[in-house]
């Protein structure tokens, strides 16, 4: 009895296994679907997009070169093909002539055809660069954390999978650490070769720059609990630099905001209300108008333009 109660537990996780490993190998069916069709009619095409291949690499997404071009190609002909038909049946609709329909569609699906492709092909870089920023910032903890885990006597790859273990934050480190035990466990490497693996393939210069250093301390037998201080220690400088700018640049902004969206719509008001009442039009606009522009379109714009820069600028947590 106590055999069978094994066994059948030795299912339950055989089954629970599996279906783990088909959701973390699963690839998206919308990235399949346009391989499959245009799978092998890409190769001719494949140079003209070169540098994509490193880009995806960097940014850690689960799909093939090959794969993303064909998603990228696909979508962008879908795309062409809706809105040409919808457009010229609108245009056709409204009574325009056949032929300035023709144009009027090509010209419009060809512009939503290329904006397509554009975000698609742009799409894995605006990835890396968010991945480098939040890799940067965790940086200095990480190099704590690593020094704590070196002074206790933990070998390289001991400290590398307490970082692959971090769960319920997303950590690019984390990650990164991730990509290099799937290498060691998966693939049989080394630990040192794994970790000269994946400095090629970081978003971040600095943590490259980083494993190198980590490289080389275990390749000569050095002090890594030293090695990892002083990295701490110099990302934390750093850190504490970029603080001081980021304070400087928004107290900049706070003045520029008070001065266009405080100061110059006061001031425009009372010169406008004060010309209201000499009388007169300036550029062939009466006062009310010129209230009313700035009022409800010039002032909701240059706050729109201060938000997007402020959402630029700060960190996103």
């Amino acid at each position: 009895m106590k055999l069978l109660n094994k066994i059948q537990k030795l299912k339950k996780l055989k089954i629970k296994s599996n279906k783990d490993r088909e959701s973390v190998l699963a690839v998206p069916e919308a990235f399949l679907y346009p391989y499959r069709i245009i799978g092998d009619k890409l190769f001719k095409i494949l140079p003209f997009f070169k540098d994509l291949k490193i880009t995806l690499i960097k940014a850690n997404m689960k799909i093939s070169f090959e794969a993303y071009v064909a998603f990228m190609l696909f979508f962008s002909s879908l795309a062409f093909s809706i809105i040409f038909i919808l457009t010229f049946i609108f245009a056709l609709m409204l009574g325009f002539p056949l032929l300035l329909s023709f144009m009027i569609s090509i010209a419009l699906s060809l512009l939503a055809s290329s904006i397509t492709l554009i975000f698609l092909y742009g799409y894995p870089s605006l990835i890396v660069s968010e991945r480098k920023r939040i890799l940067e910032e965790e940086l200095p903890y990480i190099a704590s954390h690593m020094a704590i885990l070196a002074k206790a006597g933990l070998p390289p790859e001991r400290i590398i999978r307490s970082l692959a273990a971090f769960e319920g934050i997303k950590s690019v480190a984390s990650e990164e650490a991730k990509n290099i035990i799937r290498d060691v466990d998966l693939f049989g490497t080394d630990i040192i070769s794994a970790m000269e693996i994946e400095r090629e393939r970081s978003p971040s210069q600095l943590f490259s720059d980083f494993i190198d250093g980590v490289i080389g301390v275990s390749k000569s037998g050095g002090d890594l609990t030293s090695f990892f201080l002083t990295s701490a220690k110099a990302f934390m400088d750093s850190a504490r630099i970029s603080a001081r700018k980021l304070v400087d640049t928004l107290g900049t902004i706070a003045e520029a905001y008070v001065a266009i969206l405080v100061v110059f719509p006061l001031v425009a008001v009372v010169m406008l209300a004060i010309m209201g009442i000499i009388g007169g039009k300036i550029a062939g606009f009466d006062i009310i108008t010129l209230m009313q522009l700035i009022s409800y379109i010039l002032i909701p714009f240059l706050s729109l333009i201060i938000l997007l820069m402020l959402d630029g600028i700060m960190p996103k947590r």
